[in-house]
């Protein structure tokens, strides 16, 4: 291990607050914009074209050496985070990532002058650990339109119903509120502090779904519909399948408002994109990146660890296996992780939502479209205008909508607003994406009981990193940062100690 390691080990940043020396030039202009396999694009009587062009697809190369200190799995946020933290402790790092590119389930599109974010888009001050990162690299936000929305729409039985934003989000604030009141106190005591899930905190609640705390609300009319539309949204699943523990903690890391959670969830994108805040940790980790390379196995031998990936193999002292939950059981640990572990691995979370952008033939202003569950779509929100036209983004639950028939995505988007053409969609696959195999994190009932734990423990010399188990925003790019701290943190005391 080198000493300058050894040396700074006294300054790792346990929270992630203190803030290093900015990087002035964050632009990711040293490296020429090509595209990545992911993602497709298809407009009007032409073929799907498949592949986006993003700044985060970067040249192939491999590794320059057959060791390092510390070699991390991942070229997700949770695994730039970790390579950062370990890169600027003088550490030889290695990053190997199976795609063409960095940023995980997040990526920035670029064509036409404009910018699509794919995955993971929206950040906030209430989100500590990704605003810190903002202002380290010297990165602003910019806001969607829909963020402070002038009209909502909502798909009911009974048709179409538009009222302004502010009637239907106080029918949504006191539907929401109700549903989340488990205590009396709107929350406040039960999720005094969203990051501790305590015994009594599970016990209580974890066991129930979204939909066995439906049924017990006393709720009707468009508020019931609203509530449906937005829990069905928040875990893009049949609300049957999704836990109530996780939507009750992110009542209160939302500060206890439909309103803030709002605000939290989808107002303010990153100005560069995502794939800009991805390219300023990688340049900082001064770690070296393998690209197209899954790894099939990890093996320990007397305290060495041995990596093998597609096209070669490479030795560390420590690894940060930085993957997603959902794909953990892909990769081969030998000796056999202990049972608890490996039974923790082979479980997946829930979330299979669908997301895409969709560029339509006109401005429809300043607007949010809801429908409950099952409507293939329970999420639309006007991002932007582009040349006097809406740039929309649509959610919907368990991969329910054909997004490459651009004629399916049309009928539906139909459906919110009657006579729209569908100029373009921009989208990308996540729940059959083979390393990522689904969305955002949302556990089942009683699954945070059953695995979150275990995910949680480190098995030195093998450390975990992921926002599918972070303590705060969990399935945020927030908590992928705080736990590639985390990870980072532990491998480096792992280190010292030996």
């Amino acid at each position: 291990m080198r000493s300058a390691a050894l040396a700074d080990f006294g300054y790792l940043r346990p929270t992630g607050f203190a803030i290093i020396a900015p990087i002035p030039d964050t632009t990711p202009s040293i490296h020429p914009v090509k595209k990545t396999s992911d993602g497709f694009n298809i407009k009007p009587g032409l073929p799907l074209s498949r592949g986006l062009t993003s700044p985060a697809a970067l040249p192939a190369q491999g590794l320059p050496h057959d060791d390092y200190d510390v070699v991390v799995i991942g070229a997700g946020f949770a695994g730039l985070t970790a390579a950062r933290e370990l890169g600027l402790r003088g550490l030889r790092v290695a990053i190997i990532e199976a795609r063409d590119r960095i940023g995980g389930r997040t990526f920035t599109a670029e064509q036409d002058g404009q910018k699509f974010e794919v995955g993971g888009t929206w950040v906030h001050w209430g989100q500590p650990y990704v605003w810190n990162e903002l202002h380290r690299y010297g990165l602003d936000t910019t806001e969607s339109v829909s963020g402070t929305a002038d009209s909502i729409s909502l798909l009911t039985a009974e048709g179409l119903v538009t009222d302004s934003a502010e009637a239907m989000g106080n029918d949504l604030d006191a539907a929401l509120s109700a549903y989340c009141n488990v205590d009396g106190a709107n929350g406040r005591i039960a999720f005094a502090n969203p990051h501790v899930d305590s015994t009594n905190l599970l016990s209580d609640f974890d066991g129930q779904s979204l939909a066995d705390r439906f049924r017990d609300m006393p709720v009707s009319g468009r508020q019931r519909d609203l509530l449906l539309s937005f829990i069905s949204m928040n875990a893009a699943t049949d609300p049957a399948k999704g836990g109530l523990y996780d939507q009750l903690r992110w009542w209160a890391l939302g500060d206890y408002s439909a309103d803030s959670l709002l605000k939290r969830l989808g107002r303010y994108k990153i100005a560069k994109g995502t794939s800009a805040l991805a390219l300023a940790l990688l340049k900082d980790s001064n770690a070296d990146l393998a690209l197209g390379e899954p790894v099939s196995s990890i093996e320990t031998v007397e305290g060495k660890v041995r990596i093998q990936a597609k096209s070669f193999s490479v030795g560390c002292k420590a690894v940060v296996v930085a993957v997603p939950m959902n794909v953990l059981s892909d990769i081969d640990f030998v000796p056999k992780l202990p049972e608890a572990r490996s039974a923790a691995h082979r479980e997946r979370h829930v979330c299979a939502g669908t997301k895409f952008i969709a560029r339509v033939d006109r401005n429809v202003g300043a607007w949010v479209g809801f429908a409950p569950y099952p409507n293939p779509l329970t999420m639309l929100v006007a991002d932007r205008e582009v040349d006097g036209k809406s740039v929309l983004v649509g959610f919907g639950p368990d991969d329910a909508v054909d997004l490459q028939d651009i004629r399916v995505v049309e009928a539906e988007l139909r459906k919110f607003i009657p006579g729209i053409n569908v100029q373009e969609v921009v989208a990308h696959d996540w729940t059959h994406d083979p390393y990522a195999k689904g969305g955002w994190t949302w556990f089942s009932p009683n699954q945070t009981s059953r695995v979150l734990a275990t995910l949680q423990t480190q098995a030195p010399p093998l450390f975990f990193a992921s926002t599918d188990w972070a303590t705060g925003w969990r399935g945020f790019i927030d908590g992928a940062i705080e736990d590639g701290i985390r990870g980072a943190r532990d491998a480096l005391e792992f280190l010292r100690s030996r």
